[in-house]
């Protein structure tokens, strides 16, 4: 590990951009110097050299003080002086965190899903506009390239309702009932962005729609960046987003850390997949929709509702592009003769058994291609 007492102020923020750059979904530099800038918001040149100590964790490899002390001791820095920073360093959203047993636990953050997350009711408008430019350089990608799936969409009930074959992880209300908790919900930080661009959110005027559960949420409530609620009000919420026409986007795993509530004019990945030709080739999914024509009336409410633009009248009857459909189940929802169904995609996924297992997979994956890279 790099010798971080000699590194230079002027110099650490590119030493941390390499090391950040090692995790599963990397931070790559940029021609631009936004992955920079974007560093230099979210870390004082103290905390990089912290920051260079430790290692990427979601919630297995999270580390203690006393193990990340013994890499640090030989700096001077006291384990008091350690932990401080570290705190700092947590309350600031720069880094994940966990209590368990009455000790705490760190690690590096990816920029998403983490440290963009918990920028939430903290956003300034610099760091918006060096965080979108980057987003869009270095980071979106980065994602495609080591194809890091964190989220996947799952139908509304309402659209599936009578599908009785459903696996538990599509289903929003059995998802829930196996989490234990706590629940917490907050502020959605994409609809938070856009306030600040002034562009606001075309779909609903609530901002609170984002849910966290497990160790994410306690960790949500510690940092006081959202408000612990109960199952029931969790439900109530996602209920509430759903006749909105949100689209639900829980983590990619069996272990419920986050549901997302997201819609295509302000989430940071919809927005950029509606750009696509075909968004489903980048959206894991387990259902599509189809048309029943006979029961179609050409009212165009679908059209309207349908967040990656995969339908279209065609003669007074609605079509749906299969490549742009990302199976969310709205058009089903909203159809008011009941002309849509939401049919199982031939290739069904199943989540990961956790996210830390998840990113295991996106290591090897990244491994990989800069072997093959390297051969070259």
């Amino acid at each position: 590990m790099t010798d971080v007492s000699i590194i230079e102020d002027s110099d650490i923020y590119r030493k941390l951009q390499q090391h950040l750059d090692k995790m599963p979904i990397g931070f790559p530099s940029v021609k631009s110097g936004a992955d920079i800038r974007v560093l230099k918001h979210l870390f004082t040149p103290e905390e990089a050299k912290v920051a260079m100590f430790l290692k990427f964790g979601w919630d297995r490899d999270l580390e203690s003080l006393d193990i990340i002390y013994e890499r640090v001791k030989d700096t001077g820095i006291s384990l008091e002086e350690l932990e401080t920073i570290l705190d700092r360093m947590v309350s600031k959203g720069s880094i994940m965190y966990k209590r368990e047993g009455g000790k705490k636990y760190y690690g590096n953050a990816l920029l998403m899903i983490g440290m963009y997350e918990f920028q939430v009711n903290r956003l300034t408008k610099e760091f918006v506009k060096d965080f979108e430019d980057y987003y869009v350089q270095g980071w979106l990608p980065e994602a495609f390239r080591v194809r890091a799936a964190q989220v996947r969409t799952i139908p509304v009930e309402k659209s599936i309702e009578l599908e009785h074959n459903i696996s538990n992880y599509d289903d929003i209300t059995k998802l829930l009932d196996s989490s234990e908790g706590p629940f917490a919900i907050m502020n959605c930080v994409c609809r938070q962005v856009k306030d600040i661009l002034e562009d606001q959110c075309k779909v609903t005027d609530r901002r609170e729609v984002c849910m966290v559960a497990g160790m994410m949420a306690q960790t949500i409530i510690d940092l006081e960046r959202g408000r612990e609620i109960t199952k029931q009000e969790a439900f109530e919420i996602l209920q509430k987003n759903q006749e909105e026409g949100l689209v639900l986007q829980p983590d990619n795993s069996q272990i419920l850390s986050f549901v997302c509530s997201c819609c295509s004019c302000c989430c940071e990945n919809l927005s950029k997949y509606i750009l696509l030709p075909n968004p489903a080739d980048v959206v894991i999914a387990n259902y599509y929709a189809e048309v029943d024509s006979d029961l179609c009336t050409g009212c165009g409410t679908c059209v309207d509702i349908c967040p990656m633009k995969a339908i279209k009248l065609k003669d007074e009857i609605s079509l749906i592009k299969r490549k742009r459909c990302i199976g969310c189940g709205n058009c089903a929802a909203k159809c008011p003769s009941e002309a849509i169904q939401m049919k199982k995609r031939e290739r069904q996924f199943t989540p990961f058994p956790s996210m830390d297992v998840l990113f295991d997979k996106i290591m090897q994956r990244k491994i990989r291609l800069e072997e093959q890279s390297n051969k070259k």
